[in-house]
């Protein structure tokens, strides 16, 4: 009876021992995952590694040369991207998988400097396109890859310590892709995420009035890819342009300012626009509205104390008096006006100019109204 007992006693430990092993075997049977790989991507540090079946989740871990391993984050997939690494910063990596309250041990460790994706901005500029880019930290070159929207293959266009660069072997009319990485001697960073853009040629601007139109005239001509145009303008005293039109028609070339004031000198400049792309600006080109043979109505001219203008004695010899013009000021210790018509403003106020000449053979007075301000 004794040896049974002890028999019993016996096998019951060892089914208990079993039992044990076979709870700390579960316990711990969760496989470490195999790090594959550790790269720069264009929006942080991209880990992947091989899936583990029984795993429910996997921990990350991240370090450095002077810190320990902390957990930066969890995935249920098996990848990650570390969007807090810092660049010109070497980290080491590992990843746990876990399952309920179980974790493996660490997977293998992989390192990569991080190089951080610069950002990026593309315009027209008047000799082609201009790529320019943030610095990034650590980086020791920067590389430029273009291509054509209808190509296939992206081509280096540029390899140097620069913050920019224009490509002027670019086509009028042409789309293209653009993008930008960085690279710390060895170590690349990732490219960025491709920006397009349409190369506009710069529009040429003249602005004129002419005697059979109703305002400036504003020609130029048509740009290869133009959707359409921008019209821009200030007075020619002043420089706070404004968009005062936009032509729809891309086969535009002229655009008449009704909009003008009497003897007011203003200047323009235009933009072509296709979608989002636009061209550098124009030059920028100026005329005076009001001219000689308008007597019925009043001309007003707004300037300032110690301006010297002289645009008005150019537009009138324009538009043509057929003799010598005589000018009277109504107030020449506001406004002097000399015998050919330059005008100056002396103090703040208002005096009424009187010019006189001939057109048509008839004898023609116009009257022009001077703010000093």
């Amino acid at each position: 009876m004794k040896k049974l007992n002890k028999f019993l006693c016996t096998t019951l430990s060892l089914i208990l021992l079993a039992g044990c092993l076979s709870v700390g075997f579960t316990a711990n049977a969760l496989s470490a995952p195999k790090l594959r790989s550790v790269k720069n991507s264009s929006i942080g540090v991209l880990l992947d590694w091989q899936q583990v079946d029984s795993a429910e989740g996997y921990y990350i871990y991240r370090k450095t040369a002077k810190t320990k391993f902390a957990l930066i984050g969890e995935s249920d997939i098996n990848s990650f991207i570390d969007m807090k690494a810092k660049s010109n910063t070497k980290y080491f990596y590992a990843v746990k998988s876990f399952d309920g309250k179980s974790k493996s041990k660490y997977s293998n460790t992989k390192n990569v400097l991080c190089v951080s994706t610069p950002k990026v901005t593309v315009n027209n500029v008047a000799s082609g396109i201009k790529v320019s880019w943030k610095k990034v930290k650590g980086a020791t070159s920067y590389r430029v890859a273009m291509k054509k929207t209808t190509a296939k293959k992206y081509k280096t266009a540029y390899k140097g310590k620069a913050l920019s660069f224009v490509d002027d072997n670019v086509d009028k009319g042409a789309t293209y892709s653009i993008k930008v990485k960085a690279v710390t001697n060895k170590t690349s960073g990732s490219y960025s995420e491709p920006v397009t853009i349409m190369f506009l040629e710069q529009p040429n601007l003249h602005a004129e009035e002419y005697l059979d139109m109703d305002g400036i005239t504003l020609e130029w001509k048509k740009v290869k890819g133009a959707q359409g145009y921008r019209i821009y303008r200030s007075l020619k005293k002043e420089n706070n342009f404004k968009h005062i039109k936009t032509i729809t028609d891309g086969k535009a070339e002229i655009y008449v300012d009704g909009t003008c004031v009497s003897i007011n000198s203003y200047k323009y400049y235009i933009v072509a626009y296709n979608g989002a792309s636009k061209s550098a600006k124009s030059n920028v080109d100026s005329d005076v509205f009001g001219y000689f043979e308008d007597e019925d109505t009043p001309l007003y001219l707004t300037i300032s104390k110690g301006e010297v203008y002289k645009d008005i004695y150019k537009k009138i010899c324009e538009y043509s008096a057929e003799t010598l013009i005589s000018w009277k000021s109504s107030d020449s210790n506001t406004v002097a006006v000399s015998d050919v018509g330059v005008i100056t403003g002396v103090k703040r106020g208002k005096a009424t100019l009187t010019a006189k000449g001939t057109y048509n053979g008839k004898v023609r007075h116009v009257y022009i109204i001077v703010t000093v301000e």
